[in-house]
């Protein structure tokens, strides 16, 4: 089966359905006849696509609003529709772009009338126009392999690599787009480069001492740079222009002054890029051009080389760069001193454009000695299992009997095996200014998510037929509440193709063969001990199972924390598992929270992020391996969590602020227009963004029964219980 993204007619309207295999992501056009689709060119499309079709159509309607850029057909942009609006284009040739879950562009010749409203974008192109449709998936993998020998400067030339990925050195490098995969690292006995990977000369260079952590730290920011990495005693950016900046000389320095440069580059060049292809008004554009200390000629600075953009860069006070900057989307630490196993996972890191930092000590701050007391107390009270005693005793019997509010998911087998980490074996990760953190090394952290190699070895999944499948297996009978809640929620999803598989009673062998089966989501609701999975003809551990196809698995267990990585070794790329034990009620209200965000569009990562703040037991979960898959699309252009709260003097008026979250094809340096705004100018997407004040009635209007989940006055709750709220 091909991995381009294919057209299929739809059962039950008239229109092309789009789907990416690799993504497991739909897009739908709707027309007002029935279409008969053939092949088209691909290679008219200014911009890359993977494959096209030609219709004869005189209506063609996208499903939600969503922003359309009207371009040339050489791809130089005339207008972008963004808002409730109406466009009257005059007969000529065009190219529309729309910003859909699936890349997508449509060619047309002629007329074209467009009207956009808060439910659907509607093109009327005249009698039965010609249309070529053309879909490029987000994908985006390895497209090379580098060898490298356990030596920190060999580190320093794969990294220096690196840029060959990026798509572009202007400006517009900030669309996530447009940054393509860093190669693949393996280690090896010498350092092998491809001869064929073309590496820019931006004339930038990144100076580091030969240790693993300072090369690790400022990889990012030499990719994104264009930037070669070399050895010396100190660290410092240098460049042809005679720019220059000291980064520092102890490693917390060196980490903060990287993270600073990184975000300074990138942020400003989210505001330059509106030179190029994408010239719309941008809120941050406007926050700069205000300041009486800014005077920058925008359009020079789009065409100036990297360095020279770089010199001018860095002479932007401060407190500019901090008016336009945001939360970073991810932060992820490493050991004090790590060690070259960590080389192989950095190309993923990269790619995210995570920030990476060693773990020093000078981190540690008055909130942080709160968190570590927090966690000596919680530790043996919902970490580890009572001891051996009378008392113990008594109330493992009272469980054992109890009703299913109060049941414990932890194993009936006796064993002393704890199935999560030695007290020391915990991490504990600093305070920082960003949306997620995460942890590679020995240990697991209490707050973040524990990388592992293995989760990002599978790059290109097998194809599928669009459909999210997804299997949910409960091995208790007194714990069918969640089973069937999740189904419920799973399959609720009208734009969404489910395939639900829902087992009771599972055998050892047919849950290692349904652990085998490609499924999207393998959810386990039952109980879990050090020794495996409880199931009726006995035990299954995980460290035993040769191969896992599931996408992501959710262990609501108790402890099962081992027999995730397990998994994750084994094939799956993201594990949510539990550190302690549960009981079924909180444990219902996990299961049920993790299914709903997952269906509203927040990855792995995000979702955990929001149970751990927001749930009773949520500090209890932790996803290992990759934090960044998604299990469904979001059903608008990307999941935002919005805090709601009343104002005690004003009954009338509420202040809402949303959050954005990324999602692999919308990542940080995406802009967006939140519509609740009511503005006709876009904003970088992922973050907080500032809160407004909007009357009761107003934001009734705004949301649905089914809308995403919001705070409301510090609780998560749904669409359907905000309007009860209200």
């Amino acid at each position: 089966m091909s991995l381009h993204p294919r057209f299929e007619l739809p059962s039950d309207e008239t229109g092309l359905d789009i789907i990416d295999p690799v993504e497991t992501r739909h897009f739908s056009l709707r027309t007002d006849e029935p279409v008969d689709p053939t092949p088209a060119d691909t290679e008219p499309f200014a911009f890359p696509v993977d494959t096209a079709r030609r219709i004869s159509v005189g209506v063609l309607r996208l499903p939600y609003l969503l922003p359309v850029d009207v371009r040339t057909p050489d791809g130089d942009p005339l207008r972008s529709v963004d808002s409730p609006s109406s466009h009257e284009l005059a007969a000529d040739d065009y190219l529309l772009e729309l910003h859909s879950p699936i890349k997508v562009y449509l060619r047309v010749s002629g007329r074209v009338h467009v009207e956009a409203t808060t439910e659907r974008v509607v093109f009327e192109f005249g009698d039965d126009a010609t249309i070529d449709i053309g879909a490029r998936s987000y994908h985006s993998a390895p497209g090379a392999t580098i060898t490298v020998p356990d030596d920190p400067e060999a580190m320093m030339k794969a990294v220096s690599t690196f840029p060959s990925a990026l798509k572009t050195l202007s400006p517009e490098r900030a669309w996530p787009t447009l940054r393509g995969h860093p190669p693949r690292v393996e280690r090896g006995d010498e350092l092998e480069i491809p001869s064929d990977l073309e590496v820019p000369d931006t004339g930038i260079r990144v100076t580091v001492p030969s240790e693993y952590w300072a090369v690790y730290t400022v990889a990012p920011l030499a990719y994104y740079l264009g930037a070669e990495v070399v050895p010396g005693e100190s660290a410092h950016v240098t460049a042809d222009t005679g720019a220059a900046l000291h980064l520092g000389d102890e490693p917390g320095e060196i980490a903060d002054a990287t993270e600073a440069l990184l975000k300074r580059v990138f942020f400003l060049d989210c505001v330059v890029r509106t030179e190029g292809l994408y010239p719309d008004e941008l809120h941050e554009r406007n926050v700069l051009e205000a300041r009486a200390d800014i005077d920058l000629d925008f359009a020079d600075l789009y065409e100036v080389s990297p360095a020279e953009r770089l010199a001018v860069y860095l002479t932007i006070p401060d407190e500019a760069v901090e008016a336009i900057a945001s939360p970073w989307h991810r932060v992820t630490h490493t050991e004090a001193n790590p060690g070259p196993e960590v080389a192989e996972l950095l190309p993923y890191l990269v790619n995210d454009l995570s920030l990476v930092r060693p773990k020093v000590g000078s981190e540690r701050s008055a909130a942080q000695s709160e968190i570590d007391d927090e966690l000596d107390d919680a530790l043996d009270s919902f970490l580890r299992r009572p001891g051996p005693s009378v008392e113990a005793a008594a109330i493992e019997d009272f469980y054992r009997s109890a009703d299913a509010p109060n049941l414990r998911r932890d194993g009936e087998s006796g064993s002393s095996v704890s199935g999560v980490p030695d007290l020391d074996e915990y991490v504990t990760l600093p305070e920082v200014d960003a949306l997620e953190q995460a942890w590679v090394g020995d240990g697991t952290p209490i707050r973040g998510t524990k990388l592992l190699r293995e989760a990002f070895a599978n790059e290109t999944p097998e194809p599928s037929d669009g459909t999210i499948d997804i299997a949910v297996v409960c091995n208790d009978e007194r714990m069918r509440e969640e089973l069937a809640s999740v189904g419920d929620i799973y399959g609720s999803r009208d734009d969404v193709p489910v395939s639900l598989t829902s087992k009771i009673g599972v055998s050892t062998g047919e849950l290692r063969e349904l652990l085998a089966e490609n499924y999207d989501v393998f959810h386990f609701i039952g109980h879990i001990d050090g020794q495996g999975f409880e199931c009726p003809d006995g035990i299954l551990d995980a460290g035993t199972v040769e191969e896992v196809n599931a996408t992501t698995v959710l262990l609501n267990g108790c402890r099962s924390h081992d027999q995730g990585i397990e998994l994750v070794k084994a094939g799956a790329s993201a594990a949510i598992v539990s550190l302690a034990d549960l009981f079924n009620s909180g444990a219902v209200e996990i299961g049920e929270t993790i299914t709903r965000l997952l269906y509203h569009g927040f990855d792995v990562g995000t979702t955990m992020k929001i149970i751990r703040e927001y749930t009773s037991i949520g500090d209890r979960y932790v996803v290992i391996g990759n934090p960044g898959v998604p299990v469904v699309q979001c059903d608008g252009f990307l999941p935002i969590l919005c805090h709601i709260t009343t104002k005690p003097t004003e009954s009338e008026s509420l202040n809402v602020q949303p959050i954005a979250y990324p999602v692999p094809e919308i990542g940080i340096g995406t802009v967006f227009e939140p519509e609740i705004f009511e503005t006709n100018y876009y904003h970088l997407a992922i973050g907080e963004h500032a809160d407004i004040n909007i009357t009761r009635d107003k934001l009734k209007s705004w949301i649905s029964e089914d809308y995403e989940p919001v705070i409301f006055n510090g609780e998560l709750i749904w669409g359907s219980e905000l309007l009860t709220e209200m």
